[in-house]
Order: structure tokens, then C-alpha cells, then sequence
């Protein structure tokens, strides 16, 4: 960057789950704006960069970044709105930097939130499942079924099955409510989760398999502010990266990761200097959580964590019975990585349009000091890293702040790509040429809560066909009982286009796909596993992995 920038002060709103705290989004605003103008020497600005996802939808309010100027009283200041799904807020930031960096510029106030309590949760699924492919909204996907599905691969591909999944889940469910709690800004403030709240399934209702509600972070309201400026302060910006994906995951190149989070992460890092993150000393980290599956994915591919440690470092032992996790050796607040310490977009909440901000300026008052909830401040805090995720996983941003002050040497990093071209994309499959082809199930959810508000569930697999991925409907559900990302994980299927169109899966009826007979055989199998774990043996699901 041509010129250093600078945070000069930040400001938080709570975050709100009852909608009754603020007016409108006007409100959420002008409450940020005065905290941060306490915060900072700054008070004259040469640009607003507004960070709002859905106004239209949440507030019926377009053209908002003008009228946020001109509810400050700022009229005559440029003003843009930014919009990138659920990475927002980020995004509004990285574009205000650049307008400092580039020297045209050299205070820019930042302001992003959002105000969704104004519908109800059902409505708000609604909006936000509109960045979602066409396609898959077409099969009643939303954002939660989609990480679900992201989710399934995961799992799979660490050949963690069956209980085991919600033991996982229930304890990072655990975690963050239990460092949201300690925040005073956090939407569950003084609210912790029991684990055993996980398992009671009258009120932890299933959304999209194997996510539950308390997988899924909460409608809220709230709104960050940051003032940046290149006069110089007490915390820089070090490094910035961000890195689209396909609209689709069907065109991706792989499911169990999410690409753009490693692209925007080797961006920033190059940027900052920073070969290798895990050895870096005084960090904070605040990765994007809108689900609990989605932390320890982010972890791993945010280069932090290898993959077969990762669980351990945020959660411990999963037979052992869930810990402090401030004082978790690794992610606590003593740790090599402290991780989201606010409590995450579980805990601390997830206003759309505002999260991205929330997540720089929380690493940015643990750099000075001031963390919100004193128990979590990380001494000797130095450098912060952001990730905000926008969409399912196609809009990713990482931001790394770093205390101006630091003795930290800038390290020689490889180049990555900075440059694209337009590629050619391999003709789509049709209808007409899909009609009873064979194709291995890479992964299966049961969507509970479906785009559009047609009635749930909807049982839909991911198969892959020669090559490609394609959507396809069960074309019988399941029993009662029966996990068919489980029954059909691995398996060879035929693939029904029915006259309207639509995708269907079909058995293999001559053996070589999930037939009642396998079906029965495995199910058989597993009971045979629960009756050896009753004599001391670990039965199938239970014991963590296979």
C-alpha cells in the first residue's frame, strides 16, 4: 500500500435480540458513531464507507449510505454503501483503506450494521437465502443447509460419524456461549448454554442435518464503527485479502474447505509479511462462526490449525465434560491462538451487514487493551486476524491488524495470484443427458427451514455424475429415524429427471446402491457395535473417529 492507515477509534453498539433497542438503522448508526468519535482524536472526515446488507428488505430503505450522511449531519461527504452478503462490514473497510492508501484520501469514517429484528426469523431466512445460486434455492436450499451440506463433507472426510457429530457440535455450541456470556455487548450476555441443552430436542429443533437452532447464530440487530485515518496511531492496518468463489458449490473445486477463505488469507498474509502465522507471537484471532461447524473449518483453512488437531484446540477432549474454554491451553486466553473471545457470531451475535466491523474493531481493542469483557483480554495482544465470510463461503475477506509499535519482522512470502482471467467453464450437464446416469453421493441433508417458505423437510443429495456435481431429490424419504447423509454417503446411485424437470435420486436396483437389504445389514451392524460398547467396546459414532 502506497500509504500506512491507521485505526484512530472504534465504536460498539450491543447486540440486540429483542428489536426494541433501536428505532431504526439511523439509530444503530448514530449510536456507533458517537462511541467511536469518543474513541478517537479524529472528528472531520473526508469520506463515508456505509456497510449495510438488506435495507431494502430488513427496512425498505434504498440510496441508505446518503441518508446515513445526512442523519450524522455530514451532508456534502462522499458517501458509498458497500454490500457483500455477510462479509459487509469487512468489505467496507478494506475499500475505505484503500481510499487512504492511495493518498486521495486521509480520514474515512467507516459505519456498518444491520436491523433485522423488523421480521420475523422465518422472513429474515427468506432474505438472506437470496444469495444463494438460483439453482439451489430452487431445492428449498438456504445458507444454514448449504454449510450443513459443507458441514457433511467435512465430517465424512474426517470419518466422524453419528453421534459424534453433535458431541462436536454441542461443545463448540458450548464454547461460545460461554465467552459470550462475559460480553457485555454480546447478544447472550449473561447467558450461557448447558450442553445437555443441545441434546433436548423439544427446543434445539433440527434446521438442516446434522445443524440444529443452537448450531445457528442469532436475527439481531447492532452496528461498528471504525475511524481510519493516515495520521499515525497506536494500530495499523498490516495486511488485507479477500477472494470470491463460485455462486454455486456445485462448481467448486472441493466441498470439506472453503477456497476463498485460503486465498484471502495467503493475500493478507503476503501483504503483512507473514510466512508462517502459526508462530506468531502476541495474536487474537475472530473467525466467522455464523455456524458452529464453520469455526474449526475456518481454522484450518485460515493456515492455524492442521486439520486433525483442530477440534481439540477449540473444544479439548469431546468425552471430557466441556471446560473453561478461557482457559483452554491453545484457544484460550493464554493460548497460542485465542479465538473468538467475544463469543463469535454465535454469541456475541451476527447483524448481517455489521459483523466484518465488529470482528476488526474486537481485535483491535484487545491490541490497546480494552477488550469488553476484562477476563478475555489477551496480554500482550500484538496482532489481530479477521475473517469474514460472505454468502456461503463465496465472498471472503481476511484483515490483519498489528500494534504500530511491534518489532515484528516482515518475512519474504511467496507471491500468490494477484491477477485473473475470464476461464472457459465446461458445458453444463442437462436434463436430457442426466436422465438415469449412475453417480456417487458425495453428500446428503434433510433441510428443514427451506427457501421460499415451502414446508420442510426436504431431503436432498450432492451426487457426483462424470466429474460433475448435481442437486437431486430422494425420490422416497426416509424412514423414521434413518440419517440418509449417513445411508447414503459413498453410495452409487441412478439419477431420475422426472418429466417436470426435476432431479430425483433412484436406488441402484441392482444392488450396487442403497437397497433395503444394505440398508438393514448396516443397521443391523450398528446395533451389533452398540451391544459390544455396552461390554467396554466404543460403538460406531461414539467414539470420535474410525
Amino acid at each position: 500500500m502506497a500509504k500506512e492507515v491507521y485505526i484512530a477509534g472504534v465504536g460498539l453498539t450491543k447486540v440486540d435480540l429483542t428489536g426494541r433497542i433501536f428505532g431504526s438503522a439511523f439509530d444503530l448508526f448514530r449510536e456507533a458513531y458517537a462511541r467511536a468519535l469518543e474513541d478517537s482524536p479524529v472528528r472531520s472526515f473526508d469520506a463515508l464507507q456505509v456497510g449495510i446488507m438488506d435495507s431494502e428488505e430488513f427496512e425498505n430503505r434504498a440510496n441508505i449510505a446518503t441518508k446515513v450522511a445526512d442523519h450524522l449531519r455530514l451532508t456534502g461527504i462522499p458517501a458509498v454503501r458497500s454490500e457483500t452478503a455477510s462479509s459487509t462490514g469487512a468489505a467496507a473497510l478494506h475499500e475505505a483503506v484503500y481510499k487512504i492508501a492511495s493518498g486521495e484520501f486521509e480520514n474515512v469514517l467507516v459505519l456498518c450494521g444491520e436491523r433485522m429484528k423488523t421480521v420475523t426469523t422465518e422472513v429474515a431466512t427468506n432474505i438472506m437465502s437470496k444469495t444463494v445460486d438460483p439453482v439451489e434455492r430452487s431445492f428449498g436450499f438456504t445458507m444454514p443447509s448449504l454449510i450443513a451440506l459443507v458441514t457433511q463433507a467435512w465430517f465424512q472426510e474426517r470419518k466422524i460419524k453419528g453421534k459424534a457429530i453433535s458431541d462436536v457440535l454441542a461443545r463448540l455450541m458450548v464454547r461460545a456461549h460461554a465467552l459470550g456470556a462475559g460480553n457485555p455487548l454480546a447478544a447472550f450476555a449473561g447467558r450461557t448454554e448447558p450442553l445437555e441443552a443441545y441434546f433436548d430436542r423439544s427446543q434445539n429443533l433440527p434446521v438442516a442435518t446434522p445443524l440444529m437452532r443452537k448450531d445457528c447464530s442469532p436475527i439481531c440487530d447492532g452496528a461498528a464503527a471504525v475511524i481510519l485515518t493516515s495520521r499515525p496511531q497506536g494500530v495499523r492496518i498490516a495486511g488485507l485479502g479477500s477472494s470470491t468463489d463460485t455462486s454455486s458449490i456445485l462448481d467448486r473445486v472441493e466441498l470439506a474447505h472453503l477456497g476463498a477463505t485460503r486465498r484471502a488469507a495467503e493475500l493478507a498474509y503476503y501483504r503483512a509479511g507473514i510466512r508462517d502465522p502459526r508462530a506468531i507471537e502476541g495474536l487474537v484471532v475472530e473467525a466467522h462462526d455464523a455456524f458452529n461447524s464453520l469455526l474449526p473449518i475456518n481454522l484450518v483453512d485460515l493456515g492455524l490449525v492442521d486439520d486433525a488437531e483442530v477440534i481439540e484446540a477449540l473444544v479439548g477432549k469431546v468425552k471430557s465434560p466441556p471446560g473453561d474454554p478461557l482457559e483452554h491451553p491453545v484457544t484460550g486466553v493464554r493460548g497460542r491462538l485465542p479465538t473468538n473471545l467475544s463469543g463469535g457470531l454465535k454469541a456475541r451475535g451476527h447483524p448481517v451487514g455489521g459483523t466484518g466491523l465488529f470482528q476488526i474493531a474486537e481485535n483491535y481493542l484487545q491490541i490497546t487493551g480494552r477488550f469488553p469483557n476484562s477476563r478475555a483480554q489477551v496480554k500482550g495482544a500484538r496482532i489481530g486476524i479477521s475473517h469474514s465470510i460472505g454468502g456461503p463461503g463465496n465472498n471472503v475477506y481476511v484483515t490483519i491488524l498489528e500494534a504500530s509499535d511491534s518489532k515484528r519482522t516482515r518475512q519474504p512470502v511467496p507471491k500468490p495470484r494477484l491477477t485473473f482471467e475470464s476461464a472457459e467453464r465446461g458445458a453444463a450437464a442437462t436434463s436430457t443427458n442426466l436422465h438415469g446416469a449412475r453417480g456417487v453421493v458425495v453428500a446428503a441433508t434433510s433441510i428443514y427451514v427451506t427457501a421460499g417458505g415451502t414446508p420442510g423437510p426436504e431431503h436432498v443429495a450432492l451426487l457426483r455424475i462424470d466429474g460433475k456435481r448435481v442437486f437431486a431429490r430422494l425420490e422416497q424419504p426416509p424412514r423414521e429415524g434413518e440419517r440418509i447423509e449417513e445411508l447414503l454417503a459413498g453410495e452409487t446411485v441412478n439419477l431420475l429427471v422426472k418429466g417436470d424437470g426435476d432431479h430425483y435420486v433412484q436406488l441402484d436396483p441392482r444392488g450396487k446402491g442403497l437397497t433395503l437389504a444394505r440398508i438393514v445389514q448396516r443397521l443391523r451392524r450398528r446395533v451389533g457395535r452398540g451391544a459390544a460398547a455396552a461390554d467396554g467396546a466404543a460403538p460406531d459414532g461414539t467414539g470420535g473417529t474410525e
